[in-house]
């Protein structure tokens, strides 16, 4: 009786035994990017659609993501997260235009890619400690904005600008409040050639449907825009001359395609970063910035850009 509990025993042990090593193993985890597939992105970089159609941002990463908008060709977005890897293509999440969701940059299979980054990898970015002091690209593609001309570095920044100020509890949507741009040689006389080059910008702070001046919306998004690299000064009405409109006034610092007039207004003699207004006056005397101190990032200090308030 004894021998055949140990069997019985012995037998039980043995077909345990036999179905754990038959129990399905899990699968290894998929790298992402494949082997043999160079992801053309990342984290923390400035990208850009390459192909001659806008591009699909989705709110998840795959196919079966709802299509919230399309990003245009030639324009720019932030990456925020990723790689995944969903139906055979390599996805990123990305900010575009106050818009946050996932779009594709390629399919390895193909080896097809869709996306590219702005971003020279080979240049450490300076450690910030303001949320909105990110190095912008160097790109001066020109993208169209509504009427609006700019280039890809200043769309960029402005888009560097919303988000930090979206965070801080803004209502408006920057892009929708251009007014004007750069390259827009003698466009309107009473910019004095600011917007004649690229890096220039005017951004409207009325609401869009009833046309009321938001003003508590004008110190945060001055500082927005300052964070992101602009020298930004509110220009109240009829201060350019009599019935010019409210509206802020922004110049990219460091933008290589700047007029000399918008030049002058970042380093020059009544600039911003001599802590003036940027406005030239007949009795040569330069103005106070009125909207406080000017934002110095270090990638403008690396850039040659200092405080110069005390030269």
């Amino acid at each position: 009786m004894q021998t055949m509990r140990l069997m019985r025993g012995f037998a039980g042990l043995f077909l345990l035994l036999t179905t754990l090593l038959i129990v399905p193993q899990p699968a290894a985890a998929q790298t992402c990017p494949p082997a043999g597939y160079t992801a053309q992105l990342a984290t923390g970089a400035w990208g850009a659609v390459i192909s001659g159609d806008g591009h699909n941002l989705r709110d998840s990463a795959g196919l079966t993501g709802r299509r919230a908008a399309r990003i245009a060709p030639d324009e720019v977005f932030r990456v925020l997260d990723g790689p995944r890897c969903a139906d055979g293509y390599v996805w990123w999440q990305v900010e575009y235009a106050g818009m946050i969701g996932w779009t594709a940059e390629g399919q390895p299979e193909t080896g097809t890619t869709w996306l590219t980054t702005l971003t020279d990898s080979s240049v450490a970015p300076p450690a910030e400690t303001l949320p909105g002091c990110a190095r912008p690209p160097e790109d001066y593609t020109r993208v169209q904005i509504g009427y609006a001309t700019l280039n890809r570095r200043t769309l960029a920044m402005l888009d560097t600008a919303a988000a930090t100020y979206r965070a801080a509890g803004g209502t408006l949507r920057l892009r929708d409040q251009i007014m004007q741009g750069g390259y827009n040689p003698g466009g309107v006389s009473a910019s004095f050639g600011t917007h004649d080059g690229g890096g220039a910008i005017d951004l409207s702070v009325r609401e869009p449907q009833t046309q009321t001046v938001l003003a508590a919306e004008i110190p945060p998004l001055l500082r927005s825009l300052r964070e992101a690299g602009f020298a930004a000064w509110l220009r109240e009405p009829d201060e350019l001359y009599a019935g010019s409109p409210v509206h802020i006034h922004a110049i990219a610092v460091g933008d290589a395609e700047l007029s000399q007039a918008a030049r002058d207004q970042i380093d020059g003699a009544f600039g911003y970063l001599r802590g003036y207004n940027g406005l030239p006056q007949d009795d040569g005397l330069p103005l106070a910035d009125a909207w406080g101190e000017p934002v110095i990032c270090a990638w403008m200090t690396a850039a040659g850009f200092t405080d110069l308030r005390r030269e």
